[in-house]
């Protein structure tokens, strides 16, 4: 008998999210529907007690985990990185 493997997910990052949406006109037609697209921030994209703390990676560490969520798209899920880069987006 094979024992299931519980998986829980424990979030917990601000991530500012802003959409843009770009008129897209149609062909021979005077319609236009808008294509919306995201680009996500971190809430706080420099920490400057811990670059002063002599931690320069920790610094910038929220500006490096939240930059990847729209700059890839429907990326590989065939690994751990990549679903949890999945989990994330969404």
């Amino acid at each position: 008998q094979r024992k299931k493997k519980k998986v829980v997910w424990k979030g917990g990052e601000d991530v500012l999210a802003l959409g843009y949406d770009i008129p897209v006109p149609g062909f021979h037609t005077w319609n236009t529907n808008n294509l919306r697209l995201w680009e996500s921030k971190a809430s706080c994209e420099f920490d400057l007690g811990s670059f002063n703390d002599g931690q320069y990676y920790a610094a910038i560490e929220e500006k490096e985990r939240s930059e990847p969520l729209t700059s890839v798209l429907y990326p590989c899920d065939n690994n751990a990185p990549g679903k949890e880069l999945r989990l994330r987006q969404q």
